[in-house]
């Protein structure tokens, strides 16, 4: 029996490059660079092509498990390694087992772990390994599971037929080029750093004229080429290898002056100051030639060896760079990626594996040279006790602990943490102990140890502010990854694995006007990066605190009046690098964490309160502080009337966005309706005033689905499972939105994507390439070449700057038919394909075209163009919250997005206000509500 349903394959974990799983607040989720979502599955019906590129394409069939399991044997590599949807655990009631057929969707046989199955039915699903590709603690393959228990399974079949897929050419290349290491929670203590942190925020001084670094304007790769080749090349210094500029050194920038929420003018000058350093002019003449060593020891260079990072007062680590050799930089590179910790030698994540690479010569003369250019300590003996202790392992301080005497009766239970105590009181309580000193101790301690190194902490933060300014305009996640991500690309884009669009790079630094301006933020990173590590530790008393000093920092840098009156005549999307908007966004996006401060009960209100009264630090999120201080004022101190005047003075902000007004209006509807605590007339009927008219609301319709889930601890957010039982009695497991597909089809719409609108604004932004990457000076919009969209992007600023362009193209594709769009889309396709960039190369390519051509027919172009200028317009708002379906009739070409909601779930701001646009533009909407029976737990 043959489905018209289609169902995309995810792409295998093993072809994604890591990531921290935080995606660019300026970018969609879509590139192989970024970790799909596991709750970003994607729906294909009625597209039946087998040998096919796209994942969204599978020949659907019902087969029997034993069929089955042999198709997944010579498909384990597809199926391996797949993020999946959360669900919510499944009981298989024996009866049915035996008297039908269960027929699992994708979503639920690619992860069956998640499903609370009788203990004689677990060998039948196995779970496919979480395991990267070419993880030396890879669990065994599914295809050894399969083949354990074919002999004993039932009849459970898979719901669609697996298909091979692609390969891709990353997998194969970097392999195991990479393993990220693991991470932990740093050792020093909290409030040390915290006061580091305060010392260093509240120096406030005059940019020296020497400093500012706002007249370098550099053109990539003018200052750095970074060549791939490894010959045997005699080390050269940029400073003595020459190539004359034929650019004068009096380079010019223009200067982006730029109120709150306007597009910069394109009149302007920016700082004229002359360059008096020799060193700067003979580096901006220079082109530094980066060649020979690993990727390693290039990556090095091509971080530190710059311009700007001289004028940041890091003129020592560049010496040193430029002195080490290129056996010295494999050694450190590789190093500095780890963990920040003292390593030891025959360790088994140890220095002796470096020694057994055979990566250079002699591996001891190397580890000597670092330690005399201060690049590495390997005086254990310098670190406090308790940090040296903590480097032995559990057994060798139980040794020690005989060594000393140290009363053993619990030693057996003891943790590491309780033995390191042990010996820290032991000195803490008497000066000698056994005849020694602490310092014999530590002796003691370093003979067990044996060599043992750890990065020097200058030279490290050194290059990690290096890192910082590389990659600041691209990189959004976490500290800790930094340097692993951005390494990873290096390597790629080295190998031509990967690729990006090709655009005009400027080498401006508009934020950092002087080094004290780049040391605040990165202080301001490295606070956030603290913060981060105790919420995952769950440590939420020492996260106050480290949140506390945030606000003492924001507070101290908004009073530096001339650094906000820089920041403000540059526009938002360049405002963000900065300390002043790293400190704001870190306080709102914990305001939660802030509620729960017993010490200061206020600290809440008063972080929003400052946080509204400098509100052009926080233009996205402006509509979200009004109604989060009003939160507080109506819960926590009661003051029904002080929040309806805060949701009311948000209201009246002509700045307020379309949505942010919607999501006030609807908390000022709740306040005029309150039955107790009722506000006044006079300001009821202020907030009346504002709240919108009675408008359309999207058509409804309800469908039933029987919910199998069962309730069990833990299984709280995963998403429900539905059962349908087919006219042969066969019984499929599906999630909601594959019941509601199924409805449709039943409705004659036989097509259909439950992608949440991707291929649709692929199809759109691939239609405006040239404009998304074009240049448009003076506006600085590209500065690193491994950016995958404009600094602009999700902005308003965007469709200010290319509006002419923007709706000249939208006028060419009206007059245009279908076909004719749909041959850009293969030129596009064929010229760009998989290049990093706002498209999602999984649903828009070039074996794709048919699907496209059949939707953009039932959608009709009219629509289409509608739907993606309001994206180009608004992208922060509606690039995310498009329908979850769309289905298509292509005989009576008709076209539905559909947004589906299980029992209990409501719409969101965002998904209302995208289904009033699409119904404003002539679009038909509807809204799938699911009603569930059954869902109790049979145990």
């Amino acid at each position: 029996m043959d489905s018209p349903f289609k169902t995309p394959s995810k792409r295998s974990m093993s072809q994604m490059l890591p990531s921290s799983g935080s995606s660019s607040p300026f970018t969609p989720k879509r590139s192989k660079i970024k970790k799909i979502s596991s709750d970003s599955v994607s729906r294909i019906l009625a597209f039946d092509e087998s040998n096919s590129r796209s994942p969204t394409r599978r020949k659907l069939d019902f087969l029997s498990f034993s069929q089955n399991s042999l198709l997944l044997n010579e498909n384990v590599n597809e199926n391996e390694l797949t993020p999946c949807e959360e669900t919510t655990p499944v009981k298989i009631e024996q009866s049915n087992c035996e008297k039908n057929k269960i027929l699992l969707s994708p979503s639920i046989k690619v992860n069956p772990k998640r499903f609370n199955i009788p203990e004689q039915d677990k060998n039948i699903i196995k779970s496919s390994s979480n395991k990267k590709s070419g993880s030396v603690n890879s669990t065994p393959s599914k295809k050894s599971k399969l083949l354990s228990v074919i002999a004993g399974c039932k009849k459970i079949t898979s719901y669609f037929k697996p298909i091979q897929e692609r390969q891709n050419s990353i997998t194969n290349e970097v392999g195991n080029h990479f393993s990220p290491a693991k991470h932990k929670i740093k050792e020093e203590n909290v409030n040390s750093i915290t006061e580091n942190c305060i010392k260093i925020e509240k120096k406030v001084t005059t940019p020296d004229k020497n400093d500012n670094i706002n007249n370098i304007q550099v053109r990539s790769p003018k200052i750095i080429s970074v060549s791939s080749n490894n010959p045997i090349v005699k080390k050269t210094s940029p400073r003595r290898k020459v190539v004359k500029n034929s650019h004068s050194n009096k380079t010019k920038s223009e200067e982006l002056n730029m109120a709150e929420q306007m597009t910069p003018s394109k009149n302007g000058s920016i700082n004229n100051s002359s360059m008096t350093s020799s060193r700067i002019l003979e580096y901006l003449e220079n082109k530094v030639v980066i060649s020979g060593g690993d990727t390693y020891s290039r990556f090095i260079k091509s971080i530190v060896l710059r311009t700007e990072i001289f004028c940041f007062g890091k003129e020592d680590i560049m010496e040193k760079i430029e002195s080490a050799t290129n056996d010295e930089l494999k050694i450190y590179g590789r190093l500095i990626a780890r963990k920040h910790g003292w390593i030891r030698l025959n360790a088994p994540d140890g220095l002796q594996k470096y020694k057994e690479l055979n990566l250079c010569d002699n591996f001891d003369s190397v580890l000597e040279s670092l330690a005399t250019k201060q690049l590495i300590n390997t005086d254990v003996t310098s670190c406090e006790l308790d940090t040296l202790l903590n480097i032995l392992k559990t057994q060798e301080l139980k040794e020690l602990q005989k060594t000393f005497n140290i009363n053993l009766s619990f030693s057996k239970s003891q943790t590491k943490p309780a033995m390191i105590k042990s010996f820290v009181n032991l000195v803490k309580n008497q000066r000698t102990f056994c005849g020694n000193s602490t310092s014999n101790l530590k002796e003691r301690i370093k003979n067990i140890i044996g060599y043992c190194l750890k990065l020097s902490d200058t030279s490290r933060n050194d290059i990690m502010s290096c890192l910082i300014y590389e990659s600041y305009p691209y990189f959004s996640g976490e500290e800790k990854d930094r340097f692993r991500e951005c390494f990873t690309k290096f390597n790629l884009v080295e190998k031509n694995l990967l690729k990006f669009p090709k655009f005009e790079a400027k080498r401006v630094s508009i934020n950092f006007c002087s080094k004290e301006h780049f040391e605040m933020y990165k202080t301001a990173l490295d606070l956030r990066h603290e913060v981060q590590l105790l919420l995952e530790q769950k440590d939420h008393e020492n996260a106050i605190l480290v949140l506390c000093i945030m606000f003492e920092n924001f507070k101290s840098a908004i009073c530096d009046k001339s650094n906000v009156e820089s920041l403000l005549k540059i526009p938002t999307y360049l405002r963000k690098y900065s300390a002043i908007s790293v400190y704001a966004h870190t306080l709102f996006k914990n305001i939660t964490i802030l509620k729960k401060c017993t010490s200061n009960i206020n600290l809440a209100k008063e972080v929003l309160e400052f946080l509204l009264k400098h509100k052009e630090f926080s233009v996205s999120k402006q509509a979200d502080l009004h109604i989060e201080l009003a939160k507080v004022y109506e819960t926590q101190y009661k003051q029904l009337d002080r929040a309806a005047n805060i949701i009311l003075n948000g209201l009246k902000d002509d700045n307020m966005t379309e949505l942010g007004r919607q999501m006030l209006s609807k908390r000022a509807v709740m306040y005029a309706n309150r039955k107790v605590r009722k506000l006044d007339n006079e300001l009821k009927n202020e907030l009346l005033s504002f709240a919108p008219k009675t408008e359309k609301e999207p058509p409804t319709t309800t469908i039933n689905g029987k919910i199998i889930s069962v309730k069990e601890k833990g299984s709280s957010g995963r998403k429900q499972v539905y059962s349908k039982i087919t006219d042969n009695g066969d019984c499929h497991y599906m999630s909601v939105e594959e019941l509601a597909v199924s409805h449709y089809k039943s409705q004659g719409f036989l097509n259909g994507l439950h992608d949440e609108g991707q291929l649709i604004k692929s199809m759109f932004l691939l239609c405006f390439w040239d404009i998304i990457y074009g240049s448009y000076p003076p506006y600085v919009l590209f500065i690193s070449q491994y950016q995958d969209c404009p600094l602009d992007w999700r902005t308003r600023h965007f469709y200010k700057i290319r509006e002419q362009q923007i709706k000249d193209r939208i006028a060419e594709l009206k007059k245009m038919n279908v076909d004719q769009i749909c041959d850009i889309l293969k030129k596009f396709c064929d010229e760009y394909f998989e290049t990093q960039s706002v498209i999602n190369w999984k649903y828009m390519n070039v074996d794709n075209l048919p699907l496209c051509r059949t939707l953009l027919e039932c959608v009709g172009i009219e629509v289409f163009l509608a739907i993606g200028d309001q994206i180009l317009k608004d992208g922060r708002i509606y690039l995310h919250g498009m329908p979850d379906l769309v289905v298509w009739d292509v005989n009576n070409h008709k076209c539905i997005f559909v947004e589906v909601k299980g029992p209990n779930d409501k719409l969101s701001e965002r998904q209302y206000s995208w289904l009033l646009k699409l119904m404003e533009f002539g679009a038909n909407v509807e809204v799938c509500h699911v009603v569930g029976t059954g869902g109790k737990n049979n145990n």
